[in-house]
């Protein structure tokens, strides 16, 4: 019973069940509105009938000669010739104005009696009714009868025959609907579980695809071949919820390695600045304060060690702040910021630095800090990679966006340094050492920096031909 209970609970016998009623309502309905009007059918062909054999009986009586016979026996007359014509299962009643009864025929029978308003209707009207009193069909009819005796010479004649031959009819008719609409219901079930059973087969695709999902494999998908119904629209939103899901899960996991990884690096770097300082504290307190000389060197590697452990924490910083998008972005003129900025300057920057910017202003939209920040690292690697070399920044308007263009003829990036350039941590080959390197965050920051203000960056270079470093912002007014 429980797993009966259970299969009724199922939305494919659900639907099975509710089409089954629908459809078993139609046939109800279907099958009393047949039965009425069959059985109205029935009744007016049978009064016809009788009216029919009315009408002939009439035509005997009137072809007979009765002169020389009673009033009652012509009357009796009538009443036999409309019982031979209308069948012996018929009784026959003749009644006189105001519903006297003259004559039944058969003699004896007490037929039953239509009612007072009914004879005034058809003694006034002349026309014939009929009505079912008890389990008989009773047919009033006008006829004119030659009777002085009569108020009228119009009389009612009375034709009443019992109901069984066509409830009869009527039982085998509803027994033949109650069978063929059981047959049919049961067809309707058997069709209806295959259909459903077919129609749902893509939900059912559907759970095991998700259960797939939630047991990990992210690359579970439903699989349906197209479809316009609503039950295709479903599974391509399934699938792509999926994607989606695949896609996010993808970059959860890539971001939680490459935090690992910046942990990781991160602990190594300041470590070595601050092993450093400890041992040489350690040093000093076994007695290397005792001698000039030893002190300043001391204290001048100790002061190196702390600035270098400064600037890292400064760019770890920089790099908190880019990922939790702390910016503040606004209007302003590039090549003026540009301008700027080149005049300060850094430690190690070429007396002279040519410039190629527009005296027109370049309205960008960003975060002022940040923008300052990218000029300053690239100012920054190219005077601590390329010392000395000829240094060309440009700006200009490319297509939507602002571009810059840092370029120094230095020594160049060898090819397969350039695919990690952007990567944090990252030193080439040629700068290996953290005296010539720096803590390899700054082209790190760079690109992370332009992309935040909708921005990009780019780098070309080749060994012995120099560097250009590009990177694009959003004009004003123009969107990312």
């Amino acid at each position: 019973m429980s797993g009966f209970g259970r299969a009724l609970r199922s939305l494919r016998w659900r639907l099975t069940l509710t089409y089954l009623v629908l459809i078993a309502v139609l046939l109800a309905g279907l099958g009393a509105f047949q039965y009425v009007s069959l059985r109205g059918s029935l009744i007016d062909a049978r009064v016809q009938a009788l009216s029919g054999d009315l009408v002939a009986a009439q035509r005997l009586y009137a072809s007979g000669d009765l002169s020389s016979a009673t009033t009652a026996a012509r009357v009796r007359t009538l009443g036999t010739l409309i019982r031979s014509a209308s069948g012996q299962s018929v009784t026959v009643a003749l009644f006189g104005a105001r519903g006297v009864l003259r004559v039944v025929v058969p003699a004896g029978a007490t037929p039953p009696k239509l009612g007072p308003l009914t004879f005034d209707t058809i003694l006034a009207d002349g026309t014939p009714s009929h009505q079912i009193v008890a389990s008989d069909l009773v047919a009033g009819f006008p006829v004119g009868v030659d009777d002085p005796s009569l108020v009228r010479t119009t009389a009612v004649v009375e034709v009443s025959e019992p109901m069984a031959p066509i409830d009869s009819i009527l039982s085998g008719d509803v027994t033949g609907l109650a069978v063929g609409g059981g047959v049919l219901l049961l067809l309707v079930l058997l069709v209806g579980l295959l259909l459903t059973n077919r129609a749902l087969r893509p939900l059912r695709r559907l759970t095991v695809t998700a259960g797939q999902l939630a047991s990990g494999d992210l690359r579970a998908r439903s699989q349906l071949f197209p479809r316009d119904d609503e039950v295709g629209q479903l599974a391509g939103a399934f699938d792509h919820m999926a994607d989606r899901i695949e896609v996010a899960f993808a970059v959860q996991q890539d971001s939680e390695n490459r935090v690992r990884r910046f942990i990781a690096d991160a602990s190594h770097e300041l470590r070595t600045p601050v092993t450093a300082l400890s041992g040489y504290i350690e040093v000093l307190r076994r007695g290397a304060a005792q001698s000039p000389e030893a002190m300043d060197a001391a204290l001048g590697m100790m002061s190196r060690e702390a600035d270098r452990l400064r600037v890292l924490v400064l760019d770890l910083l920089t790099l908190a702040r880019l990922d939790s998008r702390q910016q503040q972005p606004e209007d302003f003129d590039l090549a003026a910021a540009v301008g700027r900025l080149l005049d300060e300057g850094v430690p190690g920057m070429p007396p002279r630095v040519d410039r190629d910017l527009p005296r027109t202003p370049v309205m960008v939209h960003g975060d002022r800090g940040a923008i300052a920040t990218i000029v300053r690292n690239l100012l920054t690697n190219a005077c601590k990679y390329a010392p000395g070399a000829r240094q060309v920044w440009s700006v200009r308007v490319d297509a939507k966006r602002a571009r810059v263009d840092a370029h120094d003829d230095g020594p160049g990036i060898p090819a397969s340094d350039l695919p990690h350039i952007f990567e944090r941590f990252y030193r080439g080959e040629k700068t290996r050492s953290r005296e010539e390197g720096g803590s390899g965050l700054g082209l790190a920051i760079v690109l992370g920096l332009a992309r935040a203000q909708g921005g990009d960056v780019a780098i070309a270079s080749a060994e012995g031909a120099g560097t250009t470093v590009t990177f694009w912002l959003p004009l004003a007014g123009a969107g990312s």
